[in-house]
């Protein structure tokens, strides 16, 4: 029997194991999260620890006798919700629960006063399996889905615990959940294989009841989703900002790995769904990191920047990304192709942006920026008819929408009409469970963007900045 001493954050744990181990598995099993954008396939980096002194990457690390591993401190996301918290337990409580890509969103809430009680957020362990959805389900194709499905289901039940102890709850009957497809093909325990290859079939997309399984829990619920890249967050978010005025319509964008993007006019939802990579969780960029202690979330022309806590500058989060990319532009330090005039774009002391970083902001750039251009030509519109631009996301409250617009994220015109809401997937949810609605598939038209050759003279169009 072999021991590994597990070393973060000041503290030691022991764990036991036979024969030889690969060090992710051994962590992963453990409750341990590394972060590895890549899945482990050996090409991101990020995936570094020290073991026995030396520097190693833990998705390729076997171990085979004792070892001293040190681990980076524990993540903490600065995710906000966006949504009123009293703070005050009444006697009828639900759960609600936002399955992100890259955080876990959840909130106890008063079925009485119709609010937010306290919300929890978390990082998704399963970023242990990839940064996205296709590593996560290339990872299945492999493996099943079991143990992917198993930590976010430890995850979950620990947030659960921690929200019930503090409001001295023995349990509660239900909780609400939304997330993309992929997502809630992962909690529920359901092949997901076939989201990865055409024709991208889901496993169900209807409403779910289940026990989990969830201490403290009793059923869970999940939204409906619309398609195998338009899932319940959206639906969730649409339900959240409501219908337009008369003869209006509204725009929601929900900025992620998946971007995620829906026109909808009250009664019918025309929606499609951009690759935008995992540019704006940081994942494919050189310093880049999700929005914790340490991330530079905000830049001026004028040098100065924003580090969330106030310390040391660890990295850049998507706000920050955003921030100098528009900056480097107007001092043209970026061309119109995305070239640099050195090899690096500085943010701030010991930081700075390579061209290829610059590269992954013009692909997730020019994806979104096309999709939705293709969406209001296809509902046969122009800027002038979308009465509010809505940008859900962890971050997006937190987005300079001129410096966004200027850096080609999304059309000029839609920069004054837009609103950053936070997780609306999240308050989405919540507001269901307030209203009791029971929970069903909603009119919607899913437009594929790899038919449409619009997009792909858009796309190509919209690489240049």
């Amino acid at each position: 029997m072999s021991r590994l001493k597990v070393i973060q954050n000041g503290e030691e744990k022991i764990l036991e194991f036979t024969g030889s181990v690969l060090l992710r598995e051994i962590l992963t099993r453990n409750g341990y999260f590394v972060p590895q954008p890549c899945g482990g396939k050996g090409k991101c980096g990020k995936c570094r620890v020290t073991v026995n002194g030396k520097e190693e990457r833990s998705c390729s690390y076997v171990l085979t006798g004792d070892a001293t591993v040190l681990l980076p401190d524990r993540e903490v996301i600065f995710s906000v919700t966006g949504g009123d918290e009293s703070g005050k337990r009444t006697k009828n409580v639900c759960l609600c629960l936002d399955i992100g890509t890259t955080t876990l969103a959840l909130a106890l809430v008063s079925l009485d006063e119709k609010c937010i009680i306290r919300t929890l957020t978390a990082p998704n362990p399963q970023r242990t399996f990839g940064a996205d959805v296709i590593s996560r389900i290339e990872y299945c194709t492999k493996n099943g889905v079991r143990e992917l499905q198993a930590v976010l289901l430890q995850r979950i039940g620990e947030m659960v615990g921690q929200l019930l102890d503090r409001f001295s709850l023995d349990g509660v009957e239900r909780m609400y959940v939304a997330g993309n497809t992929t997502m809630l093909h992962l909690l529920f325990g359901a092949d997901c294989t076939a989201l990865g290859v055409s024709p991208y079939t889901p496993a169900f997309l209807e409403s779910r009841r289940a026990d989990l399984g969830i201490p403290g829990v009793g059923e869970v619920i999940s939204l409906p989703g619309i398609s195998a890249f338009v899932g319940a967050d959206i639906v969730a978010g649409i339900h959240y900002v409501g219908a337009p005025a008369k003869d209006g319509c509204r725009l929601l964008l929900d900025l992620g790995t998946n971007a995620e993007i829906a026109l909808f006019d009250g009664k019918k939802i025309l929606c499609t769904s951009a690759a935008a990579g995992p540019c704006f969780e940081g994942a494919n960029i050189s310093c880049g990191m999700s929005a914790g202690e340490g991330a530079v979330c905000a830049c001026s022309i004028s040098g100065g920047y924003t580090v969330i806590g106030g310390g040391t500058a660890k990295g850049i989060c998507a706000t920050g990304l955003i921030d100098v990319i528009a900056d480097g532009l107007r001092r043209e330090w970026i061309d119109d192709t995305g070239c640099l005039d050195d090899d690096t774009l500085p943010v701030c002391h010991g930081l700075s942006l390579t061209k290829q970083d610059i590269r992954e902001f013009q692909l997730a750039k020019a994806a979104i920026r096309g999709a939705i251009e293709c969406l209001l030509h296809r509902a046969g519109i122009g800027f002038a008819d979308v009465e509010g631009f809505y940008v859900a996301g962890g971050f997006s409250a937190g987005i300079n929408a001129k410096n966004a617009a200027f850096a080609g994220l999304f059309p000029k015109e839609l920069a004054g009409k837009f609103y950053g809401i936070n997780n609306a997937s999240l308050l989405g949810t919540v507001k269901f469970a307030c209203a009791g609605d029971t929970p069903a598939l909603p009119d919607a038209e899913y437009v594929d963007l790899a038919a449409d050759t619009r997009f792909a003279e858009l796309f190509v169009k919209y690489m240049a900045f």
